[in-house]
């Protein structure tokens, strides 16, 4: 009977299984998000091959992102009812199994479209992790275990371009696809093998009609509704810098090879290790104050790399990296939080917006890059902080 009830307890930090699920988590993280931004370095290669502009290259960012989306609400959604490991194997299957498709892609349309296809099923582990974790992690345990599984977005996006662009750079794009594949493969093995069965979770025994109810409810609430707007807001920002550094840093004066832009990325090493600072200083100092401090060190980011010399500019983007991740991840943890029912769905709803905001950060502002080169692109993502800035007076 003792065994029993230890059965049926949230796994702690003290189990094997707590660590197998996180280390299952981060495998799984790693793979969706170097899969979603490995194209963004590769955007100038893509303008050359396929002679498009910038703009249009960047639909290979923008198409996955919305498809991604769509994809948050229908998995979140189906996660809540009917369970959420049997999504995340399906996920992680499909999006490797894209990855193989695309260098056989006849044409840039083609390519756009697998895209579109994979990102809905990149919305797998985002749209169930945060869900499962919480169900599954006992809560005085769930802060460290959040903190990990989004640092590992952070070393996903940063692994996918620096290896994307690093590994284009020497050979090409279409081999460099095959290489992520095989990652890939080997990612989803150990998933399998690591992660649990889930012990708490319930299908919904409401019909279908009142189960969406019950998600649609989260966009009625002001404070939710804010939650997912910083996501929006923070991700236009972030987006917008590192979708058109590429391209900054190709023009004069830097005239920078592919190969040495992607080593901009291990800026993300800060992104990596910020959130699990933020989330032991969030225990006494509240998780909205250090959320607001990594806004104004994304501010101070910005603002360096508006400077010319290299070294500001790589400083910004040090700064741009912490500050970001330290201001989603609490967003993120907010959001769990204010959750009282559908978790998946309220999570899926901030990653909704906060993946609409790459679509945003990628393409629309394509025309800022075009028009007024990086003063638009930076200039403009200060703006959009500022209205960050602004949104707690909009929760009463």
């Amino acid at each position: 009977m003792a065994t029993n009830q230890m059965e049926m307890t949230p796994y702690t930090s003290k189990e094997a299984r707590f660590w197998r699920i996180t280390i299952a988590l981060m495998l799984a993280s790693l793979l969706i998000f170097s899969t979603l931004y490995v194209f963004q370095p590769l955007l100038p290669v893509f303008v050359k091959e396929f002679d498009v502009n910038a703009t249009k290259s960047s639909l290979l960012m923008s198409a996955a992102v919305v498809s991604m989306a769509v994809g948050l609400f229908v998995i979140g959604f189906l996660a809540d009812r009917y369970g959420r490991l049997w999504l995340m194997q399906l996920s992680l299957s499909v999006t490797v199994l894209l990855l193989l498709a695309m260098p056989f892609s006849p044409s840039f349309e083609w390519l756009v479209v697998l895209r579109l296809l994979q990102g809905f099923f990149l919305a797998g582990i985002p749209a169930a992790a945060m869900g499962y974790l919480g169900e599954e992690v006992s809560p005085n345990h769930l802060g460290l275990a959040m903190t990990l599984y989004i640092s590992s977005n952070a070393f996903g996006g940063m692994g996918g371009r620096i290896v994307g662009g690093y590994l284009t750079d020497i050979f090409h794009w279409e081999r460099m696809l095959f290489v992520l594949a095989g990652i890939g493969v080997a990612a989803i093995i150990l998933f399998i093998l690591l992660l649990p069965k889930e012990r708490f979770f319930k299908g919904g025994e409401q019909s279908f009609k009142e189960d969406l109810q019950g998600m649609v409810f989260h966009l009625k609430d002001k404070s939710m509704l804010v939650l997912f707007m910083v996501g929006l807001l923070l991700q236009v920002v972030f987006t917008a810098v590192w979708t058109y550094l590429p391209f900054y840093l190709q023009s004069d004066p830097y005239n920078w090879s592919l190969k040495w832009i992607s080593f901009t990325y291990f800026a993300y090493i800060l992104g990596v290790l910020a959130p699990p600072i933020a989330g032991k200083l969030s225990d006494s100092l509240g998780q909205t104050k250090i959320m607001f401090a990594g806004v104004f060190i994304l501010i101070g980011g910005i603002t360096f790399t508006l400077l010319h010399p290299v070294g500001f500019i790589l400083i910004g983007l040090a700064l741009l990296c912490s500050g970001f991740f330290v201001a989603h991840s609490m967003a993120a943890a907010l959001v769990s939080k204010s959750a009282t029912h559908h978790r998946s769905g309220a999570s899926g709803f901030y990653l909704i917006s906060y993946y609409t905001g790459v679509a945003i950060g990628s393409t629309a502002v394509g025309e800022l890059w075009t028009s007024y080169q990086w003063m638009g692109v930076a200039g403009t993502s200060l703006v959009f902080v500022f209205i960050f800035i602004c949104l707690p007076f909009f929760k009463k």
